[in-house]
Formats: C-alpha cells, structure tokens, sequence
C-alpha cells in the first residue's frame, strides 16, 4: 500500500528560510499546502557524529533554525505533512549511501528525522547512483519508519519517459520494482527537462511504458524565473490544471513549486501562489462533480420514465 498518495496536492518546496537576514516564516502556507519540502538535507562525506547531516549550510540543531521548527510543528499540528528533501544540485549525499559507508552515513540521518518528526523524504536525485543503493536507501527508510512514513523522488519530468536523466538508474524500472513503496514523484517540470504548459509531457508520461497512475505524478514548476530555467506563470499552470482534471478526474496528483520564499504573482506575498493553485483545483474539482450529479440526475430520470412505461404496459396487460 502507498502511503499518503491523496490527490489534488499542492507541494511547496521550502530552501530558502532567509531572504536579506529575515527569517522567512512558512506559518501561512497552513491551510493552502498539503505537503512542505524541508530542503535541502545533505550527507557530508568525511564529517563524524551529527555534523554528517547538515540542512542547507548548517546542522539542523544550530541557532539559525531555532525560530524554523516550532513553525515546523505548527504546519504539522494544522495537518500539514513536512518532509525532508535528501538531496538536490549539491553532489556527494549519495555518494555516502553505499553499502560499504551506508551504516557510517545512514544514521545520523535517521536521527534527524526522528528528532525533527518528519513524515518522510523527498530523494532528490541529482547525481550517478546505482538502483541497489536507492532500492536500499527506500526499504531501509520503510523499516525504520513503517508504512506511513512518506517517500517521494523527484526526477527531472524526462526521466519519466527515459529520456533526459540526471539521477543513475532507470526510473521506469524502480516503478515497477519499488513502485508499492513510492509514495510519488515530484517530476521537474523545467531546466529544460521538460514543461507543465501545455500539459502534453505529462500525458506522455502518464502514457508511457507501463504508465505511473496520474495520482502519484506531481507537477513541480518553478514559481519565480530568478529560480531556473523554464518558469511558467501561475496563469498557465492553472490553465493545465483545468486540462488535466478535465482528462484525469478530481484524484489527479497535483502541482507544487521551487520554491516558496520569492513565489509570483507576488513575492512579497508568496503564499498566494499556493493560494492560486488550491482554489484551481478545488474550482475544477466541483466542476467536475457538479457534471457528474447532472448525468447521474439524467440516467435517474431516464430510469424511471423506463419504469413507468413498463408498469403502464403490465396494466395494461393485465
């Protein structure tokens, strides 16, 4: 079973938690978001002890984070699940992970996520590394942390297709090896790996191989052009939302963005971004059963009209 797979998310990455020395609060993404990416968690090969984890620049333990977790605790008790990114553009975190350094490596990470309470980790991938040391890497995490705990990867959109790969290993083939155990995918959808607008990769995507249910593909787009190559509008992405409901009904995935602290339509108000994308969904989502009731209401009405022929015709005859 697939831990956490609920549709229509809306997954907001959180990396920079100071813009110019403040402290960039994600309290009011409570009620908009319904998963916030802690990123971006890194192994350093050659530290000991808790200076191995580090979050970004520094240990999550250190001052920097001290007005961070309580707002952690806060999304969670509101019921939003925050989840860890292991990873991202910085090389070496995997590098650590081998079987030969991985009881070295593993558990300080397990620490932090016992410590910090997070419900799951986002592998972020962005480096040469073998299918057996991902497939550890995602039964271990399920061992120690049981069937709810949340595992995401996040491979650029191209690789769901197997083109365009930065990971190592075929993602196509973890599906179907390790698929049960993978929550979704928050597949890039920029860099020049791919586009959310129009929606033609992700069908193709949804479409390929032996298909990944459109439930457990995530769209991530960049929110701000400062943030990578490839920025759509929030306008757009609501125009493929549409689509993509339209096509794939109210359990499809969802959307999310890199990354929250200068989101767009307006960055001195990034949460609006997320705002934006909840209201297109659930908007579409009501469309959609709103057009469901009439053909049920229709099929009922037919139904009956068929019912009250036939009671005339037995009348009738008798």
């Amino acid at each position: 079973m697939v831990a956490h797979a609920i549709a229509n998310r809306v997954v907001m990455y959180y990396q920079t938690q100071y813009q110019n020395g403040v402290y960039v609060s994600p309290l009011p993404l409570i009620g908009y978001v319904t998963h916030l990416l802690l990123a971006a968690f890194h192994l350093n090969m050659g530290h000991t002890g808790p200076d191995i984890v580090h979050l970004n620049d520094f240990m999550p333990s250190e001052p920097y984070y001290a007005p961070m977790w309580p707002d952690i605790a806060a999304l969670q008790g509101n019921g939003t699940k925050v989840i860890g990114m292991l990873g991202g553009a910085a090389p070496g975190t995997y590098d650590c992970l081998v079987d030969s350094l991985f009881d070295t490596y593993y558990p300080p990470l397990k620490d932090v996520i016992s410590t910090y309470k997070l419900d799951g980790m986002d592998l972020d991938v962005e480096q040469s590394v073998s299918p057996a040391t991902i497939t550890r890497l995602i039964r271990t995490l399920k061992e120690d942390f049981g069937e709810d705990f949340i595992i995401t990867l996040a491979p650029v959109a191209s690789a769901l297709t197997e083109g365009g790969n930065l990971s190592g290993f075929d993602y196509i083939d973890l599906e179907a090896n390790m698929g049960s155990q993978i929550s979704w995918y928050n597949a890039q959808f920029y860099s020049g790996f791919g586009t959310f607008f129009p929606e033609d990769q992700y069908d193709s995507i949804i479409n390929y191989n032996q298909g990944i249910d459109p439930a457990r593909v995530t769209a991530i787009v960049l929110t701000n052009p400062s943030n990578g190559f490839g920025y759509i509008g929030p306008d757009n992405v609501v125009t493929s939302i549409e689509n993509l409901m339209t096509k794939y009904g109210t359990g499809w995935g969802g959307v999310g963005g890199w990354e929250y602290f200068n989101s767009l339509p307006d960055s001195s108000e990034p949460w609006e971004w997320a705002i934006m994308m909840k209201n297109a969904m659930q908007v579409q989502k009501a469309k959609i059963e709103a057009k469901q009731r009439e053909v049920e209401a229709r099929e009922a009405e037919e139904r009956a009209v068929v019912r009250s022929r036939m009671f005339k015709l037995s009348a009738r005859e008798n």
